[in-house]
C-alpha cells in the first residue's frame, strides 16, 4: 500500500462513527484559529440565565471582537439548546467578521449537544469548500496533453467519463468549466473515497480513448481559483 493510501485509511478511521460535514465553506485560517481556541476550553456548565446573558453579550458593539470569539467558544462548549439559540440568534444576523467563527460554534455546540443525548460521541469536518451531507466538496482541473488545446468531441468525452466514474463512486459532479486548455470540475466526493482514485480513473477512461488528457493534475478543497490562479497552476502542473 502507497503511503497516500495509508494516510487516507488513518483519516478514515479517525472519523468517529457519527458525524456531519459543514455545507459553507471556512477559510482555513479561520478553521485553524477556531480549533486552537476550542482546544483551549474544556466542556462548560452554566445556568440558563448566565447563557442568556453571553448570548446577549454577542451584541454589543463595544466588546473586542476577540472577546465574542471567546463568548461563542464558550458557549458552543456548553453544549445545551439554551447555547445554541443564543448562538443561532446572533447567527441571524452576526458582524462581518465573525461569520465563519459563528458558524463553527453553532456546529460545534450542536455536535456536543447531540452527543449527550445520544451518549456516543459526535463529530462535524469542515474545509474551505464545504460539502453536502457525507460528501466534501473539492474542485480539480484536467489537461489537454502539453502543447495541445482540447476539442469539442474531446470536452465531450471527458464530461461523460467522468460522469460514469463519478455515479460508480457515490460522487456527484456539480459543475463543470470547459476551457481549451482545461476542464475545471466541482464535485461532491464520499469520504470513503479518494478523490485521487476518482480523477486517475477518469482520465484513465478518457486515455483509453485515444490519449489525450495530461496524467498531473490539481485538486484541492480551501477555494475554488480564479482565472488568473488557474493560468498560475497550470504553468506549476507543466513544469513539475
Amino acid at each position: 500500500m502507497e503511503k497516500s493510501d495509508e494516510n487516507f485509511k488513518k483519516m478514515l478511521e479517525s472519523i468517529p462513527e457519527n458525524f456531519e460535514i459543514l455545507q459553507e465553506g471556512i477559510d482555513i485560517e479561520t478553521l485553524k484559529e477556531y480549533s486552537g481556541y476550542s482546544h483551549s476550553f474544556d466542556k462548560g456548565k452554566l445556568s440558563e440565565k448566565d447563557t442568556i446573558n453571553l448570548g446577549r453579550a454577542l451584541f454589543d458593539k463595544k466588546l473586542p471582537i476577540e472577546a465574542r470569539k471567546k463568548i461563542l467558544v464558550l458557549l458552543a462548549h456548553l453544549g445545551t439548546i439554551e447555547a445554541c439559540r443564543q448562538i443561532e440568534k446572533y447567527g441571524n444576523s452576526p458582524d462581518n467578521d465573525l461569520k465563519q467563527w459563528t458558524l463553527l460554534s453553532l456546529q460545534e455546540c450542536r455536535m456536543f449537544l447531540e452527543g449527550s443525548i445520544m451518549d456516543e460521541s459526535m463529530g462535524y469536518i469542515s474545509s474551505g469548500l464545504g460539502g453536502l451531507d457525507n460528501r466534501m466538496r473539492y474542485y480539480f482541473l484536467v489537461l489537454p496533453l502539453i502543447g495541445a488545446s482540447l476539442t469539442q468531441i474531446q470536452k465531450d468525452v471527458i464530461k461523460s467519463e467522468f460522469e460514469i466514474i463519478c455515479k460508480g463512486l457515490n460522487s456527484v459532479i456539480e459543475n463543470i468549466d470547459f476551457s481549451d486548455t482545461f476542464v475545471g470540475f466541482t464535485v461532491f466526493v464520499p469520504l470513503d473515497v479518494a478523490v485521487g482514485t476518482l480523477i486517475d480513473s477518469g482520465i484513465n477512461k478518457c486515455n483509453e480513448l485515444g490519449k489525450f488528457v495530461f496524467e498531473y493534475y490539481y485538486v484541492g478543497n480551501t477555494n475554488i481559483p480564479d482565472q488568473k490562479e488557474i493560468e498560475e497552476i497550470i504553468e506549476i502542473i507543466r513544469k513539475d
